[in-house]
């Protein structure tokens, strides 16, 4: 498979990334079927998502290897999405008097991750922040782990990092993410030594996904008490993510040969290009009773979107 075949059907990635994120969180309220078991570690989704921003991330910031520039541009992309969404979910907490000032200012600065102050939002927004932030000096790494044996040596520094939090569950879903986001880098780093992965890399790329997925599956079972606090949960997760979005990029450019999946390609797309949206707004949705979920996530994604339109308008005024 070509890097560009891979990269090309990023938004796909993503939106099937979403997907996972939904069926994650509703699967308390399905039928006890084998399905519901599986969804329980469709957290994963979170995985494809630093993996794919891990590749957009690499490609932005060496474009101009600018740190302020490429804060800048991070910035005009969540801001005007992630201000509106915030300043709403801070008023229903400031009318039900359950937020405290220092909640408020980490929420509204996306730091609550970091904190352990609540009432917080989800941890993903600190995670993301997190990243962004170190691109400048993981990016340029990313590019010069030009050897297998460098590239494994950097991931085991950043796994080693993630360790340092063990015990503390918050940050250790945090930390356990650097390593998949760097990952993605790593990935698009290589795209520009060659024009394809080998037979022999893909091999083992989707060989490594049921490897993973039985690590996670069996992990519970041994070591129970352990699995938030010390990342099992999440390590397994960088045997999954890259091979997962090989799978859903063959997929995709199998689709692509048919006008029925060029269009599911196009929806996938669209979908792909709202995640960010759709993961700030379907914590309320999934409050409600099933059938509501998707037609309210809907329309609390086109209202957000529609509110993130007109911030991005004043802002260019």
């Amino acid at each position: 498979m070509r890097f560009q075949t891979l990269f090309k059907y990023r938004k796909n990635m993503m939106a099937a990334a979403i997907v996972m994120i939904l069926l994650y969180h509703t699967k308390g309220a399905w039928p006890e079927i084998a399905l519901k078991k599986a969804a329980a570690y469709f957290y994963g989704g979170v995985d494809v998502f630093f993996f794919c921003s891990g590749v957009g991330c690499f490609f932005s910031y060496l474009g101009d290897r600018d740190p302020a520039a490429f804060l800048k541009r991070r910035a005009a992309r969540v801001l005007p999405v992630y201000l509106p969404f915030i300043l709403v979910w801070l008023a229903l907490h400031v009318i039900d008097g359950s937020i405290t000032l220092p909640s408020a200012l980490a929420n509204l600065f996306g730091v609550h991750g970091f904190t352990g102050i609540k009432p917080a939002f989800n941890w993903y927004v600190s995670g993301m922040w997190l990243s962004y932030l170190l691109t400048p000096w993981l990016a340029p790494l990313a590019e010069r782990c030009d050897t297998r044996a460098k590239a494994a040596v950097a991931l085991l520094v950043l796994l080693l990092l993630s360790a340092a939090f063990w015990g503390d569950t918050e940050l250790v879903i945090i930390m356990t993410r650097l390593p998949v986001f760097f990952l993605g880098m790593l990935f698009a780093a290589e795209s520009r030594r060659r024009e394809a992965l080998t037979k022999t890399e893909l091999a083992l790329l989707i060989c490594a996904v049921p490897v993973g997925a039985a690590l996670l599956w069996e992990t519970p079972r041994f070591a129970a008490d352990v699995v938030w606090d010390y990342g099992l949960a999440w390590y397994p997760l960088l045997l999954i993510a890259p091979g997962l979005c090989v799978l859903i990029a063959a997929a995709s450019e199998g689709l692509s040969r048919f006008k029925a999946g060029q269009a599911v390609n196009r929806a996938g797309a669209f979908l792909g290009g709202l995640t960010f949206e759709i993961y700030l707004v379907h914590f309320w949705a999934v409050e409600k009773p099933l059938p509501w979920v998707l037609p309210l996530t809907a329309v609390y994604t086109a209202a957000l979107h529609g509110a993130s339109l007109m911030a991005r308008r004043a802002i260019r005024q």
